[in-house]
C-alpha cells in the first residue's frame, strides 16, 4: 500500500355591567352623572415590538489561521432557552460560509465535515456576531491496482476503522465507494479496501493530517473469473445452475444463480459446486492475481 498526502397584541375590550335591580317608583329616578366611556373602559395594551435580529457570520478552517473550508460544510444552529430540556434547531445551512439572522440569545452552532465537526456556543446580544470554528480533519483518497493495472474505483468500496489511544479499533464507516473522499478527524486509521464483492481484500494502517489529501493506493492480489457449466469442455453454458465457491476449509465465499456468473477472487485454491437439475458437479481451481479467465465445470 503507498499512502501519498497532498496539501400577538391584546386589544382593550369594553365591558358594560347590567344596572341593579331598583324598587319601582312613581317618579322617573334621577339619572346619574354619564361616566365617560374612555373612564369605564381599560386602555389599549401597547402592541408588542418584534425582537430585533442580528447578524451572524460564521465559516470554518482547519486550523486557528487557516483559510475558510470552501466546501463540503453542513451547518446548524440551534437556540438553548432556559427551562427546556433539548436544543431547537432554529437554522441550517450548506454555505460554507453562512450568514443568519437571530434574534438576542444563547445559541449552539454545528458545523459538520463529512466525519468530523465542530461546535461552539455563541451569545447573541447587541453587535452582530462572528464567529469561526476549527476543524481539524483530512481527505482520504483510495485507489487499487492489480499488477500495476489501476483497478475502476467503482469497484472498490473502502472500511474504516479509527485506532484509539488504547490500540483498539472502533468502526466509524463501511462500504464506502472509493469514487468519494472520505473526510475524517485527523488521526490514525486501519483501511481495507475491497475488489469486488467477495473476498479481495488488503488493509493498511493511514495517518490523517488536518487540511491535507491522503491518497492511499492498495495493490490487490485477486483476479475476475466467469463460472460455467458446460456439457463439454468449451461448450454453450448451461442455464439455471446454482453455484457455490468455498475455501479449501469449507467455508462459503460466494453463491450465485446464472448461466455464467462472474466474481473477483483474491489469489488462492478454492472449490466450485455447481447444482442442476438435481445432480452436484465440483472442480477444485486455482486463482493467480491478474490472470482474469474462465473456470468450466463438466457435466458429466
Amino acid at each position: 500500500m503507498i499512502a501519498k498526502i497532498s496539501m400577538l397584541a391584546l386589544a382593550g375590550t369594553l365591558v358594560v355591567a347590567p344596572a341593579s335591580a331598583q324598587t319601582p317608583s312613581p317618579a322617573a329616578p334621577t339619572p346619574a352623572p354619564a361616566a365617560s366611556a374612555a373612564a369605564q373602559a381599560p386602555a389599549p395594551a401597547a402592541a408588542a415590538e418584534p425582537a430585533v435580529q442580528r447578524k451572524v457570520e460564521l465559516s470554518a478552517g482547519f486550523s486557528e489561521k487557516g483559510a475558510p473550508i470552501p466546501s463540503g460544510l453542513k451547518w446548524r444552529v440551534f437556540r438553548l432557552a432556559k427551562g427546556e430540556a433539548d436544543a431547537v434547531k432554529v437554522a441550517e445551512s450548506n454555505d460554507p460560509t453562512p450568514q443568519f439572522m437571530l434574534a438576542p440569545g444563547h445559541y449552539v452552532v454545528h458545523a459538520a465535515y463529512g466525519l468530523a465537526a465542530a461546535t461552539r456556543e455563541i451569545d447573541v446580544a447587541g453587535a452582530p456576531v462572528r464567529q469561526v470554528l476549527v476543524i481539524k480533519a483530512g481527505g482520504l483518497k483510495i485507489e487499487a491496482s492489480v499488477l500495476d493495472k489501476p483497478i475502476p474505483p467503482q469497484q472498490l468500496t473502502a472500511r474504516v476503522m479509527l485506532i484509539q489511544p488504547t490500540g483498539e479499533r472502533r468502526l466509524i464507516a463501511e462500504g464506502v465507494p472509493a469514487t468519494n473522499t472520505l473526510r475524517l478527524p485527523e488521526g490514525r486509521y486501519f483501511v481495507e479496501c475491497t475488489y469486488g464483492d467477495s473476498n479481495a481484500t488488503v488493509s493498511a494502517e493511514i495517518t490523517i493530517s488536518a487540511g491535507k489529501l491522503t491518497e492511499a493506493t492498495f495493490h490487490q492480489m485477486a483476479a475476475t473469473l466467469t463460472l460455467k457449466l458446460v456439457s463439454q469442455a468449451g461448450g454453450e453454458a448451461i442455464a439455471n445452475t446454482a453455484w457455490s465457491v468455498l475455501t479449501p476449509g469449507g467455508d462459503v465465499i460466494r453463491e450465485s444463480i446464472g448461466a455464467f456468473p462472474s466474481l473477483i477472487l483474491a489469489e488462492g485454491n478454492y472449490t466450485v459446486v455447481a447444482r442442476h437439475e438435481g445432480r452436484v458437479y465440483t472442480r477444485e481451481f486455482d486463482v493467480k492475481a491478474g490472470h482474469d479467465g474462465d473456470v468450466e465445470v463438466i457435466a458429466r
